[in-house]
């Protein structure tokens, strides 16, 4: 069983976990008793309380995968493997298509303006420095912020960068990525960032000035003065204030803006597909999506 537990991510398993005990308290109640096999019709139920409460078919489907993991982990048989389950998902996504995705990318220019604002918003040097690293990173990395940053104080799952995940030299510096959201088990990738006459906005420039200041120190790479790690609370808070100080709405952007940015930007130079797909570990055309021309400009 820790076997078959330990095969999944830590928040992935989390939230499986959370899944799973809201079908069953749906469907038993509090206080039932000893755990029994659910019946396919006991799941068509709840997909059918999830669908009345206004829950999106992608959420009903980590729903069903997360029941049919734990199922077949605690040996009963599987009650999300037929055709009516997954159909009536399916189903329902077309009479109800998703909302296109309206985040706004993070362009250079933006970028720009917001390193500019930095100072004015940070109550230290020390932290000026920290955030113009993360924030460069972000974009000329096209990373997603689980892949830089830690979860919480408290989150011990190494994923985020480590102070031994980046190697820098004046000309270039080496980041590897140990685990990403399309990468579970750990193969890792390499992402080579040069140094570029853009001035502050350089990604190079950026973690040189960082590591001057920023203690010797194993562990997350991204990290206060005081060694606690940058969060993602924190990171998409001060981006947030950035944003508006700088003069943008930041309801229209996310973390994940700086992701899209660097796809845009990219499409805008007129690099090809497979240029754009290694820019950001992109492993099919799914790339596309994250493209956003009429943004390109960043106004």
């Amino acid at each position: 069983m820790q076997g078959v537990l330990g095969s999944v991510a830590p928040t992935t398993l989390k939230s499986y976990a959370a899944a799973v005990e809201r079908f069953w308290g749906f469907t038993w109640g509090a206080g039932a008793g000893a755990l029994r096999p659910p019946s396919q019709e006991e799941v068509l139920r709840y997909l059918a309380h999830l669908r009345a409460m206004g829950r999106a078919p992608r959420s009903m489907r980590h729903d069903l995968a997360a029941v049919s993991f734990f199922c077949k982990a605690l040996g009963f048989p599987d009650p999300c493997c037929g055709f009516i389950p997954r159909r009536a998902i399916e189903g329902w996504a077309r009479l109800a298509p998703p909302l296109p995705d309206r985040r706004r990318p993070i362009s250079l220019s933006i970028l720009r303006r917001i390193l500019r604002v930095l100072p004015d918003l940070c109550w230290s040097s020390f932290e000026v420095q920290l955030f113009r690293t993360a924030f460069s990173l972000a974009f000329f990395g096209a990373l997603r912020v689980s892949e830089l940053v830690a979860g919480s104080r408290a989150d011990t799952n190494g994923r985020a960068l480590s102070f031994t995940d980046v190697a820098w030299s004046p000309r270039q510096v080496l980041i590897t990525i140990r685990h990403s959201k399309t990468d579970q088990r750990g193969k890792g990738a390499a992402i080579c960032l040069r140094a570029s006459r853009q001035g502050p906005v350089c990604p190079v420039r950026a973690v040189g000035a960082y590591l001057r200041v920023r203690p010797s120190r194993q562990g997350p790479f991204l990290i206060h003065g005081d060694l606690s790690p940058l969060t993602r609370y924190q990171f998409a808070s001060l981006l947030r204030a950035c944003l508006g100080s700088a003069g943008f709405p930041p309801s229209e952007f996310g973390t994940h803006s700086f992701r899209i940015g660097a796809a845009t930007e990219a499409a805008n130079l007129g690099l090809p597909d497979k240029a754009i797909m290694a820019v950001g570990r992109w492993r099919s055309r799914a790339f596309r999506s994250y493209i956003r021309p009429q943004w390109a400009t960043g106004h």
